[in-house]
């Protein structure tokens, strides 16, 4: 990880989101500024200390706010049995968060960009809502959830014990974790595992994150995977080859969680504007792993 020189200068702030307290983060800007709105991966992994960490280079040009999800991270409440947790109200909680920040910003459109499951809610808000979304960003592209994860198994043969190949055959934290050591077996660098453990070490130091907080974290991961695992096992954007913004996947090289020959295969079926881009230094977080690259790429496509 490399390209850490700029400090963040966003705070917390809330707003009420369809029965629901949302949380997330925001930096001053001015007025006119184009906003981009980050989506978190998961479902439940909650991130703003990690975004302030290592994208605060976007404030620079941009007001960036990151949203924690319904349930998840500074946004956490336990769910109600009744509760409906699906992805369409997910993607109905952005709806109307998008709604709000336009009119409060006088803007028409933003920039949104998802990350792995949040790629997921951000490619179906731009399917639905086009006209809010100037353009899309998708890292860690989430293609075709049951493809990618019978080529998980298929990359770890060889490399993972049998248990380790069955676990990640599936959606689950313990998959996450394993294959974050296959990434790391792949890369083998000192400097990845140093930039990995910076990124936890991130909501230890935040100012955001109490103890209570970090417990509420972990219970805001078990509770959303738990409603919406299932959902994104079977979720395929496939059938979908034009969009009305246009839309940019960046894939990481070494990304075991959702490989990136998925969504190259994918991009290449679009009709509209779009591009595919890869980071050859990167795994499954290319936002992360090579910062100072992804900020010059998002200047590129979205300021005029």
């Amino acid at each position: 990880m490399s390209g850490l020189t700029v400090s963040s200068h966003s705070h917390i702030h809330q707003a009420g989101v369809n029965g629901a307290r949302l949380v997330f983060s925001m930096n001053p800007a001015p007025r006119g500024a184009p906003i981009i709105l980050y989506l978190h991966g998961g479902p439940g992994d909650a991130c703003i200390p990690v975004t302030m960490r290592c994208n605060a280079e976007l404030e620079r040009d941009f007001r960036f706010i990151n949203l924690d999800q319904r349930g998840s991270g500074l946004s956490y409440h336990r769910f109600a049995l009744d509760e409906v947790v699906t992805i369409d109200s997910m993607v109905e909680d952005i709806h109307q968060f998008v709604l709000t920040l336009l009119q409060t910003y006088q803007q028409d459109s933003l920039v949104l960009v998802g990350h792995s499951w949040g790629s997921v809610l951000g490619l179906e808000m731009v399917r639905r809502y086009p006209s809010l979304v100037s353009h899309y960003i998708g890292l860690g592209q989430v293609v075709a959830m049951r493809e990618a994860l019978m080529l998980r198994q298929r990359l770890s043969r060889g490399t993972l014990p049998k248990w380790g190949q069955r676990v990640v055959g599936s959606e689950s934290s313990q998959a996450d974790l394993v294959m974050l050591v296959h990434e790391l077996m792949d890369r083998g660098s000192t400097r990845t595992v140093l930039g990995i453990l910076d990124r936890a070490l991130a909501y230890v130091r935040s100012p955001f994150y109490s103890w209570s907080a970090l417990v509420n974290q972990q219970k805001g991961v078990r509770q959303s995977r738990a409603r919406l695992n299932g959902e994104l096992e079977a979720v395929d954007f496939r059938g979908n080859t034009s969009f009305g913004a246009p839309v940019t996947f960046i894939s990481g090289r070494y990304d075991r969680h959702l490989p990136a020959v998925l969504v190259e295969q994918y991009a290449a079926t679009i009709r509209t504007e779009h591009c595919f881009l890869m980071f050859e230094h990167s795994g499954h977080c290319p936002h992360w792993d090579e910062p100072a690259r992804f900020a010059a790429v998002v200047r590129e496509l979205c300021l005029n």
